[in-house]
């Protein structure tokens, strides 16, 4: 973690990144100013079981990875019960995109994302399809939605464990009602050999999300890219904690530097950061 009092950091509220159904989401952008040159980008996802809150709960995070070097970006995204899935997919996504189109400072090649439970399903979500035009924004066209590295804190990774009135919402309806959404929300069962590398940290203590969610998705992670899987002191809120922000911010920094340290030669989706591809052409998997 960068301590450095000489370190400016510049903050940019609610900048304008996703136009959609007649809402404008907004992000906030947190930059050290004394450096120049492109440089690696992360985007961080806050929870609030897809249905309550607001960015700015990865401030200091969002604070120590901009005095470490990176450009960051924090976006909201659309709630349950007026925005289904795959809707807050589609604007996490639109962030990605948004520094890859909209921000010269960022590498594009260098772009990883962090959060927490309902974030981290995004994030990992989001990498799992990155690419696939059925999930894909309409305001960025052309601009990849990879993700070189990822993070997630508490996740939730398979619906179909654990089911409350929030996730229900969130999915519009029963397992019974939406199979097909329970299915492509879970990223235990999206993910494939494209899943770049991944941190999944989990709090002992979590009463929120069964630690075992982070356990499943890395028995399937396991055989296609590198995971990184710890259960970790504290409960549910545990990234936010005094007593464990430090430890915990100091393995992500770690983790993300060793993925995002060098340039690769296109956006990375695989544990070397290698080539993209085109958008996968996997049909109409979910209307949106």
């Amino acid at each position: 973690m960068n301590t450095h009092e000489e370190t400016t950091i510049r903050v940019r509220r609610d900048v304008p990144f996703h136009e959609v159904d007649g809402e404008t989401l907004r992000l906030d952008v947190y930059e050290d100013t004394a450096t120049t040159g492109q440089k690696p980008a992360a985007v961080l996802v806050r929870g609030g079981g897809f249905t309550v809150g607001d960015k700015g709960e990865f401030a200091r995070h969002a604070i120590d990875l901009a005095a470490d070097g990176y450009l960051v970006v924090e976006p909201q995204y659309r709630l349950a019960p007026e925005w289904t899935f795959p809707a807050a997919l589609v604007d996490v996504k639109a962030a990605v995109e948004w520094c890859r189109a909209d921000c010269e400072r960022v590498d594009p090649q260098r772009l990883a994302a962090v959060g927490h439970s309902a974030g981290a399903n995004l994030i990992v979500l989001a990498a799992a399809t990155a690419d696939d035009p059925a999930l894909e924004p309409d305001q960025y066209p052309g601009a990849s939605s990879a993700l070189s590295a990822v993070a997630g804190y508490s996740g939730v990774y398979d619906f179909r464990m654990g089911l409350d009135d929030r996730r229900e919402a969130y999915l519009g309806g029963s397992p019974e009602e939406r199979p097909a959404a329970y299915e492509l929300a879970s990223p235990v069962e999206q993910a494939d050999v494209s899943m770049p590398p991944t941190l999944l940290l989990h709090g002992e203590d979590d009463h929120v999300v069964d630690p075992r969610q982070s356990a499943m998705l890395t028995e399937a992670l396991d055989p296609l890219t590198t995971v990184d899987h710890r259960v970790v002191s504290g409960g549910h809120g545990f990234p936010f904690d005094g007593a464990h922000y430090g430890s915990v911010y100091g393995t992500t920094a770690e983790f993300l530097k060793s993925h995002l340290s060098t340039r690769s030669t296109e956006p990375g989706r695989g544990p070397a950061g290698g080539d993209a591809g085109p958008p996968a052409d996997n049909g109409d998997r979910f209307s949106r």
